[in-house]
């Protein structure tokens, strides 16, 4: 089995040096932590055992010459480039993805930009970027993309592929308030492209709620144990934080580079490694560090910040603001605090190599990491694990995804910077046995987790997100020779029924119910459907009798109201199917009115013996939230008073105990002997009508979901052609 990664860039960065094209590893901790666990394939019990990796290679190449750098790459990475124009990339790159989405996902929205023509190109940038997958992949792979940059893909290549989509965000989700401030148009189609996938993974459970959250109140879709169900699949949305190659950092041989902490007479070592960038909470960290200078005197000349920027997205404004800045707060610092023999702030703009790196993490003293928000923080649990005398102190933002699993570490608000001179002071100042004690605990923690679990899960799960979505898939009435036997036995039986459920089956569900008449092409339908040789209909519905004679009183056919309280048989007058009473709407009717109350747009509807709940004109997230204990509530009482509820949309229903549709479907196969029964139903109370059809029964749910139903259709559209090629 095939892995087809895709991310915006390869693992490694094409350029062109004295006229030939040459390769160098990308940096980044997605390029890192992936190419780890790609080493495992073939080792572990996995069944993937080959993979390729799509992305842009890092430039713009001549079109004459990108069979040369295909072929470079493919052969030395099993990689395939992404070929892009440098004005696209402009517009992307830097503009909507570092412009638009990277401020706002990271909570500054005043340094967001929008322009139409970013968000233009983003589209396209996807829809580059599908072509060129639909020429690669094959059947059986499992295509697993990657980060903001693409998070339209998942939508456009469900259109067109069956294989398994997977997508995972690398960055913070934010919450419905910070992400509703991208243009309209934009945020519904990015989360409607996210939804694209069979599973979308984030570092946290609250990236994941915030995403159901905007999901909800933009789209109006609400999930069912973090699943949303679609018309063509189910989309997974569960959290996965990132590990990392726990064994590589711990016991990696950093010669010729000095990794022994300095002794009691030497300063003491602080360090901070981050990118240049705004969310990373350097500024803050300088501050912080000066204020601890300010309030303990007696730690100067015994302990210096070894600050490491790496340089990053210098063409951005908003990013040479930050170097500026930062250079000028290291001088002042360092002029205001230092000596001839002390430098409080070590300062280096570069990119150190990897044993350095590692190198640089066991020297120090304490690692000070603040970003102000942060998916997940690798580098917190690179120091960590790096540790191999499990001796040093992490001081970490609790705005990051690791800080939820480094619990141990001095958690903190970057924003207070009197709190991370405190940390500082309280760091330095920590036992070695208890600096043993939690970096051991932390330590097996990311051992067990590594970045191999993580990738194995995510894979795992979205085989199974997969396979359900397959499974159903598998009994989808759309194919032509599952149609013609049902068309077959329509036409070869002696006598046919046709029961069906009204709202979400024969018309659509309304935000208005009053707005839910039926057209004269469906009336036409049903008449002539009814017209032809012993064929009966049923329609069952929860509206009231007067209602449905409105509606359909003038045809032929039969009609049930109120959830089987009233039957009408065709050319006979409305009856009781069982004798009821409607005293339980003395207990119910005041339990309803307090929850109107407290939802605006809520209202009751009353009938003879149903009452139904609306809050199709309320606040979709209150709703949601409030419908719960609605249920809970009439479910606590309705046991007791000969009373049931239903589930339809947006809609609570309440009506008497003791009818069903599975006792309504008996009451109509109980009149004759019927060789074809198709039975079509949209809501969740159409399984008890379901279960009680005999084996040889045609049953359809209407819907993607769990279902009794033999077969499931798409959408209501899907019902009404089915039942139009009964007529044929």
């Amino acid at each position: 089995m095939r892995l087809l990664i895709v991310s915006n860039r390869l693992p490694v960065s094409v350029s062109k040096e004295n006229g030939a094209y040459v390769t160098t590893k990308s940096a980044g901790g997605l390029v890192s932590g992936l190419s780890d666990y790609l080493k495992t394939l073939g080792h572990t019990e996995s069944d993937i055992d080959d993979y390729v990796w799509m992305g842009w290679p890092g430039m713009s190449i001549d079109k004459k010459d990108e069979e040369i750098v295909k072929g470079k790459v493919s052969q030395e990475f099993n990689a395939v480039p992404v070929f892009l124009s440098k004005e696209l990339m402009d517009n992307v790159y830097l503009g909507f993805c570092n412009k638009t989405i990277w401020p706002l996902f990271h909570y500054f929205p005043n340094f967001a930009r929008f322009r139409k023509e970013y968000w233009q190109d983003y589209q396209r940038m996807n829809k580059i970027f599908r072509d060129e997958l639909l020429k690669e992949i094959r059947p059986g792979d499992i295509i697993w993309v990657h980060d903001y940059h693409l998070m339209l893909l998942p939508a456009l290549l469900r259109e067109e592929v069956s294989n398994p989509i997977g997508f995972f965000l690398h960055i913070p989700f934010p919450t419905y308030e910070m992400y509703r401030m991208l243009q309209k148009g934009s945020r519904e189609e990015i989360l409607e492209g996210l939804l694209g996938a069979d599973l979308i993974g984030f570092h946290t459970h609250d990236y994941a709620q915030y995403f159901l959250r905007c999901v909800l109140r933009i789209l109006g879709m609400e999930n069912h144990m973090s699943k949303v169900y679609l018309p063509d699949h189910v989309a997974a949305v569960e959290t996965f934080p990132m590990g990392i190659d726990f064994d590589k950092f711990h016991t990696m041989d950093v010669s010729p580079y000095p990794s022994k902490k300095a002794g009691a007479r030497k300063p003491k070592s602080v360090l901070s490694v981050d990118r240049l960038d705004y969310s990373k909470g350097i500024i803050n960290r300088l501050y912080g560090f000066e204020k601890f200078l300010q309030e303990h005197p007696e730690w100067h000349g015994k302990v210096s910040m070894n600050m490491v920027v790496v340089p990053s997205r210098v063409a951005v404004g908003a990013y040479r603001k930050i170097k500026s800045q930062l250079d000028e707060l290291v001088g002042y610092i360092n002029g205001t605090y230092g000596s001839m023999t002390w430098t409080p702030v070590i300062y280096q703009f570069t990119s150190l190599p990897h044993k350095q790196l590692i190198a640089q993490y066991r020297k120090s003293d304490v690692a000070l990491l603040t970003p102000l928000r942060d998916g997940m923080n690798l580098v917190a649990k690179e120091y960590i694990a790096a540790l191999q005398d499990q001796k040093g102190v992490l001081i970490l933002s609790e705005f990051t995804g690791a800080a939820k699993e480094l619990s141990e570490s001095v958690v903190i608000n970057p924003n207070n910077i009197d709190e991370i001179a405190d940390a500082i002071a309280e760091a330095l100042n920590i036992p070695v046995k208890e600096q043993v004690r939690g970096n051991t605990i932390m330590q097996e923690r990311l051992r067990r987790y590594d970045v191999t679990k993580w990738a194995t899960d995510f894979v795992n799960d979205l085989k199974a997100s997969s396979m359900f979505s397959n499974r159903a898939a598998s009994r989808k009435l759309l194919a032509d020779d599952i149609q013609e036997e049902l068309l077959e036995n329509y036409h070869k039986a002696k006598n046919k029924i046709i029961i069906v459920n009204y709202d979400g089956t024969l018309v659509p569900y309304s935000k208005y119910p009053s707005a839910a008449e039926p057209p004269k092409a469906l009336l036409g339908l049903l008449k002539n459907l009814d017209s032809q040789s012993n064929t009966d209909i049923v329609i069952i519905s929860g509206r009231g009798k007067d209602e449905l004679d409105e509606w359909l009183g003038g045809l032929p056919v039969n009609l049930t109201a109120e959830h089987g309280s009233y039957i009408r048989e065709a050319g006979e007058e409305w009856r009781l199917l069982k004798p009821l009473s409607a005293r339980w709407k003395q207990e119910v009717l005041p339990i309803l009115i307090m929850y109107t109350d407290r939802l605006p747009g809520a209202y009751i509807q009353e009938r003879d013996y149903s009452v139904a709940w609306h809050y199709h004109k309320a606040d979709v997230e209150q709703a949601s939230q409030l419908v719960k204990e609605v249920n809970d509530h009439l479910l606590s009482i309705t046991t007791n008073i000969n009373a049931q509820v239903f589930h339809g949309s947006k809609v609570i229903e309440i009506s008497s105990a003791g009818v069903n549709k599975g006792e309504l479907a008996m009451h109509w196969l109980s009149r004759k002997k019927y060789d074809f029964i198709l039975a079509i139903g949209a809501g969740w109370s159409d399984e008890l009508l379901f279960q009680t059809m005999p084996e040889h029964a045609w049953s359809v749910k209407v819907g993607l979901a769990h279902t009794d139903a033999r077969f499931i259709l798409d959408g209501q559209g899907d019902a009404i052609t089915l039942m139009e090629r009964l007529q044929e």
